[in-house]
């Protein structure tokens, strides 16, 4: 199950989720090398007498300010939407193989010698890279630098790994080497995931503080603007992320919905409906969408499609629980956006936040 928000303003969208990897048992000793250097840097440096230190800090304007903070948020971002996107795929491809809840590497399925992850691509590891850079070359941090800075040392950690798994089963060389790198790699990756788990969990809560911070400034700002086309967008992802929040704290998917507690969903929903109304009475005003930048064809279109179609999936699902109504296994076995199940809705949601962005960058 996945969580998502959408970031107004900045045309940028993260997405929260919980990943395949919580039960992970073991442990990793982290920056142990880098802090006995330091240490002993600190012993035997000696500074040279002749030489005057000189300052090479560049005192930056408020606007130039304000723009670097911009791009550290949009990098963080990217690297959030990387970790439960491409990494989170990446660890339940791997899990679907290997038993998670074993610290020695063990295969789900004996008899069935195969395993595999997904690639991390180098794009992404760059974006990973720079928001380092960019939070560990500040002097003032805020609580999101630093919560950024701790789970690096694990997030890289595992990229890296899964990126060695990936090569090493691509070719298949667990059959050369009689399985005997894959345990390596999955005492690595255990090992990693034990503070990955946390110490993203605390970036993703820095992150969502700053994010509805922003969020609130930017509904401000749409409002006084007359932007509304955007605003009924921004509040259609919003709450529909809010609605995936409110399950998840309520421990709610497909497989239990009657366990769902209507009277925290309700509210939600009906504002939801209120909006998604709202762009279908926008959609028939080309006249209102060219104002606001955004063409009647293309991905309008398709953002309307997905709309409806989300809407449709949420709406059924709450009808069952209404009526008292489990899933049927048709019903959970389906995530095409439009069928009656939250992973549909799911689905729904992450191809709007897709036409959203599309919609932005074609303005």
């Amino acid at each position: 199950m996945r969580r998502k928000t959408s970031i107004i303003l900045t045309a940028l969208i993260m997405a929260c989720s919980v990943t395949a990897c919580q039960g992970a048992v073991s442990s990793v000793t982290k920056n142990v090398i880098e802090k006995n250097a330091a240490d002993q840097n600190k012993e035997t440096a000696q500074p040279e007498e002749s030489e005057t230190p000189v300052s090479t800090e560049t005192e930056l304007s408020s606007d130039e300010q304000e723009e670097q903070e911009q791009e550290l948020y949009n990098s963080y971002i990217e690297v959030n939407n990387f970790m439960l996107g491409r990494v989170s795929d990446s660890l339940e491809r791997y899990f679907n193989y290997v038993d998670i809840e074993q610290e020695e590497f063990a295969l789900l399925d004996p008899d069935y010698d195969y395993f595999d992850c997904y690639s991390l691509s180098e794009y992404n590891i760059e974006e990973v890279e720079n928001a380092y850079a960019l939070a560990s070359g500040k002097s003032d941090k805020s609580a999101l630098d630093e919560a950024y800075l701790e789970m690096y040392p694990s997030l890289s950690l595992v990229i890296s790994t899964l990126n060695d798994i990936e090569t090493y089963t691509e070719m298949k060389s667990y059959l050369d080497d009689d399985y005997q790198k894959a345990k390596e790699f999955h005492e690595t990756l255990m090992g990693a995931l034990v503070e990955y788990v946390d110490a993203g969990d605390q970036f993703m809560a820095e992150l969502d503080i700053v994010a509805s911070e922003r969020q609130e400034k930017a509904y401000e700002q749409m409002k006084e603007e007359g932007l509304e086309v955007f605003y009924a967008m921004n509040r259609v992802l919003d709450l529909a992320n809010d609605i995936e929040d409110e399950l998840y704290e309520q421990g709610v998917w497909d497989e239990n919905i009657l366990d769902m507690d209507l009277e925290k969903i309700q509210p939600l929903y009906d504002e939801f409906i209120e909006n998604v109304d709202a762009l279908i009475a926008y959609d028939g005003d080309e006249e209102k969408l060219a104002a606001e930048g955004i063409s009647k064809y293309g991905w309008w279109d398709s953002f309307m499609r997905d709309l409806k179609d989300t809407k449709v999936s949420l709406t059924e699902v709450l009808q069952k629980v209404k009526n008292g109504e489990e899933l049927s296994q048709f019903d959970m076995n389906s995530h095409f956006s439009g069928d009656c199940s939250l992973s549909s809705f799911d689905a729904g949601l992450s191809s709007l936040i897709n036409d959203y962005n599309n919609i932005i960058d074609m303005g």
